[in-house]
């Protein structure tokens, strides 16, 4: 009995880790989310990964993944092939330094 429950538990284990987003999908869920908010307009997320900066960090269980884009970051965290919103800010545009 506890060796089939251990079985199962590295079975599932082993499920949850290889569902977990990846980049491409996080991207893929950004484009979606700038298209709704901005009447429907299509941007494909190889333009997303151009126009901004990005964060991902993969934890084996879950991953997180931040964007910002101008003045506006966005971050969400995903697990079983599930991707969720988490919050948006804004935040200090990067502005470069010049040195005279």
């Amino acid at each position: 009995m506890i060796r089939k429950l251990i079985i199962l538990f590295i079975l599932l284990l082993i499920i949850i880790i290889a569902t977990v987003p990846n980049q491409k999908a996080y991207f893929d869920r950004v484009a979606h989310d700038y298209g709704s908010i901005h009447n429907n307009s299509s941007i494909t997320s190889e333009m997303i990964k151009e126009m901004g900066h990005f964060k991902y960090q993969n934890w084996f269980l879950y991953s997180e993944f931040e964007y910002q884009f101008g003045n506006i970051s966005v971050s969400y965290f995903g697990f079983l092939n599930i991707i969720i919103f988490k919050n948006s800010k804004t935040v200090a545009s990067k502005k470069p330094t010049f040195t005279v």
